[in-house]
């Protein structure tokens, strides 16, 4: 099992074969010692790019993880431009890339935060150096921890690396970056590479926590059928929550068997915007922060952000304050400057330290408007968060399941899951799936959508042909089929265009929030003899993290063709 998750990222395995299962993971990576960490279950989600130098413009990937934190360190430490603007850095110092998989939020106010990237990068490779790397990592370990011989096709890899936040789009480029990036077979794996015969599994992230925490507190958890679970996973970048009805049980009294009663909500937030509003936070105190970094010391955001890490993971939520030294940065006199020619004028003291009130604390940390009944992700460590989700919410639940490491509830959950098969039987659909496609025109239609195909007969075109719609309870592996020809002579390749909307009864693919997913297509062109009459029997499945399709041919095949056409799904837009 991997999980690539938006701070951090881990891994969970064990073997298939075992009784009773046994669950191993990963406290030990490459630079955390140096980098200050403490042993963790995960690494840091981050990479370390060099401009090269025989190639203007394009960059290649120098480390990973918690390496790549403490060669960029080393490496701004290292730079000697005056005032060097963020490109500057990422030419001279090399480029730090964290927090990258937000870039895939659907959101549209997130999506235009994302940053200008230089030279040759760009999301997806981002994405996928990591996972390679991450790959590469597990498979040296597992050499060790199994045996030597252990190799790719021995592996069923799980993916974690689903919020709820996210839409179909952002979940199927996923399956293609894993292909990219060696790990499963698939279309868009690279030919060099030996990867998984076996198909990637998607596991959503807070039902993994769910199995998860049931483990971890299954002789003093009593459900019982009926009981309504829900499950918050507050990561570093998204908070996704998930309610769980149970329907069946295990003699040791862990569901065995539920399905979803609302649809899975999703946000962007977490640890992440913590840091965010820390950063703000000390650029409210220390007007020329911002200034002073990006001029004089590039690398003192970097010293100030490891420090904010301990204090936040420390911080219980009364009498608490923290202290960070400016004496030997440069920014007290810096500071103490930009005060002066604005007409404040302070004690020397007041300049020497950063200091965090517990007010302060308050400001960054305080969580609004949260319910939940078991809480996981690295976040849910917070001593604070732990403080104010039971405070809150002890007289409204009957039991709030925070576990001792909910940073590893999602990997170790995801193998659990992975193992008990079948555990969740119905989810309800977000949103209403459908394809474009063409129909006989009607009455109603409007006019500029109505036009003559090359048959002469007048057809509506951009019409949304829905296959689920939103609020329904969609059990898993569940499959619409729809018939559908081609729309005109000689047509070789087939799209369906992949479209959703959140209203339950859309007509066209053009109204207001209908988004489209991407397409999947099929080649028809073995056979043309029948030409518009062709007839192909699609075949969409949904309740899984993923819709998946299938095609078959109905009315052109030879008795010694049974097999289905061949579907590739490509992502919508960039």
């Amino acid at each position: 099992m991997c999980g690539l998750r938006t701070t951090f990222s881990g891994f969970a395995f064990a073997r298939t074969s075992a009784t009773p299962l046994e669950i191993f993971d990963n406290c030990e990576w490459p630079g955390d010692a140096s980098a200050g960490a403490v042993p963790y279950c995960k690494n840091q989600t981050s990479l370390f790019y060099i401009a090269d130098p025989a190639q203007p413009k394009h960059f290649q990937l120098k480390d990973w993880g918690w390496s790549a934190f403490n060669a960029f360190r080393k490496s701004l430490a290292a730079l000697e431009v005056r005032k060097p603007t963020s490109f500057d850095i990422a030419y001279k110092a090399g480029y730090f890339a964290h927090k990258f998989k937000l870039h895939l939020a659907p959101n549209e106010k997130q999506a235009s935060a994302t940053p200008l990237l230089p030279g040759d990068l760009y999301t997806e490779r981002m994405i996928v150096d990591y996972l390679r790397s991450l790959t590469q990592f597990i498979m040296d370990e597992l050499n060790i921890a199994i045996r030597k011989d252990f190799s790719m096709r021995d592996v069923q890899w799980c993916l974690t690396t689903v919020p709820a936040v996210w839409d179909e789009r952002a979940k199927q480029r996923m399956k293609v970056f894993a292909e990219k990036a060696g790990m499963v077979k698939g279309v868009n794996c690279p030919k060099n590479s030996v990867p998984s015969p076996r198909a990637l599994h998607i596991i959503l992230e807070p039902e993994a926590a769910s199995a998860y925490c049931q483990q971890q507190v299954q002789q003093n958890l009593k459900l019982k059928v009926g009981d309504r679970m829900l499950i918050a996973d507050v990561s570093g970048g998204t908070i996704d929550v998930v309610v769980h009805e149970v329907l069946e049980l295990r003699p040791s009294g862990c569901a065995s068997k539920v399905k979803e009663v609302v649809a899975s909500y999703g946000q962007i937030g977490g640890g992440t915007f913590v840091d965010a509003l820390f950063f703000n936070l000390v650029s409210e105190k220390i007007g020329c922060f911002s200034e002073y970094c990006r001029n004089a010391n590039p690398s003192l955001a970097v010293q100030l952000y490891s420090w904010w890490q301990g204090v936040k993971a420390d911080f219980k939520g009364s009498e608490y304050s923290e202290e960070y030294s400016l004496i030997n940065c440069g920014l007290s006199e810096a500071w103490k400057k930009h005060d002066w020619l604005r007409g404040v004028v302070r004690e020397d003291e007041h300049y020497e330290q950063l200091l965090l009130t517990e007010e302060d604390f308050c400001r960054i940390l305080d969580p609004e408007n949260v319910s939940i009944l078991m809480v996981v992700g690295g976040f849910a460590a917070s001593p604070y968060l732990r403080k104010r989700v039971t405070t809150r919410f002890r007289d409204k639940v009957n039991e709030i399941i925070i576990p001792t490491l909910p940073g590893r509830a999602v990997c170790r959950g995801a193998v659990e899951l992975h193992m008990k098969k079948n555990y969740v039987k119905s989810r309800i659909s977000k949103v209403t799936y459908g394809t474009l496609c063409w129909r006989d025109a009607e009455s109603d239609d409007p006019q500029h959508l109505v036009l003559r195909d090359d048959d002469g007969r007048l057809k509506c075109r951009d019409v949304f042909s829905v296959f689920v719609r939103a609020g329904e309870e969609v059990e898993i592996g569940n499959c619409v089929e729809k018939c559908f020809y081609p729309t005109t002579h000689y047509q070789k390749v087939m799209d369906l265009s992949l479209y959703s909307s959140p209203r339950t009864h859309p007509r066209y693919i053009h109204e207001l929030d209908c988004k489209k997913e991407g397409k999947f297509e099929m080649d028809m062109s073995e056979d043309m003899k029948l030409d518009k009459s062709r007839e192909i029997k699609v075949k969409m499945m949904f309740g899984r993290a993923l819709v998946s399709v299938s095609a078959v041919r109905c009315n052109f095949v030879t008795k010694e063709e049974k097999h289905g056409l061949a579907v590739t799904f490509h992502c919508s837009g960039p």
